[in-house]
C-alpha cells in the first residue's frame, strides 16, 4: 500500500508527457513470455504471436477438451458468418461481433458432454470459466451468453447472469444469439445438407434462400419454425425461407 501512490504518480507523469490517452493491461506475465520465446528459439523460423490466432486457438482447444462434435459446429460457425455478413445493415454491430459469434458457434455443444437436455446452460458455465486466452472478461461474458441462448429460453429480465451484463452487451447477446439459433436450426441432423445461406432483408422481412446438397430439408425447416422466434422479436421482421437443390 505506501508504493501504490508513488507508482500513480510515476504512471500518470509519463502518460501526461507522452500525451497516452489509453493503456492496456495484460493478464501475462514473464512465465508466458518465457514459453513463446521458447518455442522462437527452437524452430528455424521465428513465430510472431498474433492476438487473433492466440484467440482462435483458445477457442478451439477448449472445443476438443470438450469432446464436441467438430464437424457440425464448424459448420454451424460458416453458416453463422454468412447471415452475420450478409445482414450487416439490419444488426448494425461493430466488426469484432463476428468473432464473438464465431466463437460461440464453435462452443455452442461444449456442454454435451455433461448433459443433453441441459447442454447450453453448461455451455455457458464451461466459457465463463475456461479463461479463454486473448479475450477480456466482458468479451469471453458474450460469448458465453451467445453459447447459452443458442437454444430453449429467450433472453429474460430473470436470468441474472445475462442481466448482469451492460445494456450495450446485453443487446448484442440477444442480436449474435438470433442469428446462431437460425444456423444452428440448419443443422438440426448433423449432416451439413444445407451448405450455404444468402440473405436480404426486404421491408418487413428477411428472405434466407438456403442451398442444399441432397435431400429437400424438410427437418431443418420445420425446424426453423420453432426456433426463429428470437430473431424475428429481436430484428422485428418475418423470416421467410427459400430452398434450392446444389450439386
Amino acid at each position: 500500500a505506501d508504493i501504490i501512490p508513488a507508482g500513480i504518480i510515476l504512471l500518470s507523469t509519463i502518460a501526461q508527457n507522452f500525451g497516452i490517452e489509453k493503456i492496456t493491461l495484460s493478464d501475462y506475465a514473464l512465465r508466458e513470455g518465457i514459453v513463446i520465446d521458447s518455442i522462437q528459439k527452437l524452430r528455424e523460423r521465428s513465430i510472431e504471436p498474433k492476438l487473433v490466432n492466440i484467440r482462435f486457438e483458445s477457442v478451439k482447444q477448449l472445443a476438443e477438451s470438450c469432446n464436441f462434435d467438430r464437424e457440425h459446429c464448424r459448420h454451424i460457425a460458416m453458416l453463422s458468418l454468412q447471415m452475420f455478413d450478409h445482414l450487416k445493415s439490419l444488426h448494425d454491430l461493430p466488426p469484432e461481433c463476428r468473432e464473438y459469434l464465431e466463437a460461440a458457434a464453435r462452443l455452442h455443444d461444449i456442454g454435451y458432454h455433461i448433459s443433453h437436455n441441459q447442454h447450453h446452460r453448461h455451455s455457458n458455465y464451461i466459457i465463463t470459466y475456461s479463461n479463454l486466452l486473448g479475450f477480456s472478461e466482458g468479451e469471453i461474458q458474450i460469448i458465453a451468453n451467445v453459447a447459452r441462448y443458442h437454444r430453449k429460453s429467450h433472453p429474460k429480465p430473470t436470468h441474472k447472469e445475462y442481466m448482469q451484463l451492460p445494456k450495450k452487451s446485453r443487446e448484442i447477446v440477444k442480436k449474435l444469439a438470433a442469428i446462431l439459433r437460425v444456423a444452428d436450426a440448419f443443422d438440426r441432423t448433423h449432416s451439413q445438407n444445407i451448405v450455404a445461406i444468402d440473405c436480404a432483408s426486404v421491408d418487413g422481412s428477411v428472405k434466407l434462400c438456403v442451398k442444399y446438397k441432397a435431400e429437400y430439408p424438410e427437418i431443418e425447416l420445420w425446424n426453423l419454425s420453432r426456433r426463429k422466434g428470437l430473431f424475428e422479436e429481436v430484428y422485428k421482421k418475418e423470416i421467410i425461407v427459400e430452398a434450392e437443390h446444389v450439386k
